[in-house]
């Protein structure tokens, strides 16, 4: 078996640029395939929405349909083999800012519920304070007296929430006003967040 050569020379006498090793090249094609099996398990809306071209798009629609593990296998796949002519950066970006889009409704999310469990555990002398502490909300931006009574009015909201939640608790009643008060919390946090992304 004759040596490889560690270098090619063109016949102009420049060094070659030296080709991927078979490792490499299946590395990067399982890495497409990755991203593939990722594109794969986004709900079909936000699938067509990333403009795919058509065969990518329909092979992806294909691999959800497919019941036979050995089939959803080998669609893989084709799905890896197809991503090759495609450039995967948009996509992973794509990918990137849905999941970075989750993780913030996730982190509003726990926020609501730190802050629920907050209000509910002050003392009534104290919640006043924690309403003012609460980060601004859409309603609170802009300096003319409107977003002003607006700010006013949410937090007086709050405080009513926060009590009749309290009253439910020592009555050991349903949590119905707990419940809202976390909602009421979950969308003022929700437009905290919208404001910071976008």
């Amino acid at each position: 078996m004759p040596r490889a050569r560690r270098h090619q020379w063109s016949a102009d006498g420049q060094e070659e640029a030296p080709r991927p090793s078979r490792s490499a090249r299946k590395r990067a094609s399982l890495a497409l395939q990755d991203l593939g099996a990722e594109l794969a398990r986004l709900p079909l809306p936000e699938m067509r929405a990333l403009n795919l071209p058509p065969d990518l798009a329909a092979a992806l629609e294909l691999y959800a349909r497919i019941g036979d593990h050995e089939g959803r296998r080998r669609q893989l796949q084709f799905i890896g083999r197809l991503m090759r002519e495609v450039d995967p950066e948009p996509v992973r970006a794509a990918l990137e800012a849905r999941q970075a889009k989750t993780a913030a409704a996730g982190a509003a999310l726990h926020l609501a519920e730190q802050w629920r469990h907050r209000l509910l555990a002050a003392p009534e002398a104290e919640l006043d304070s924690l309403l003012g502490a609460l980060p601004a909300g859409a309603e609170a931006t802009g300096g003319d007296d409107p977003a002003a009574d607006a700010a006013a009015k949410a937090r007086a909201e709050l405080r009513a929430l926060a009590l009749e939640a309290r009253r439910e608790k020592a009555a050991n009643a349903a949590p119905h006003a707990a419940r809202a008060l976390f909602r009421a919390l979950r969308r003022r946090f929700d437009m905290v967040r919208d404001e910071k992304i976008f």
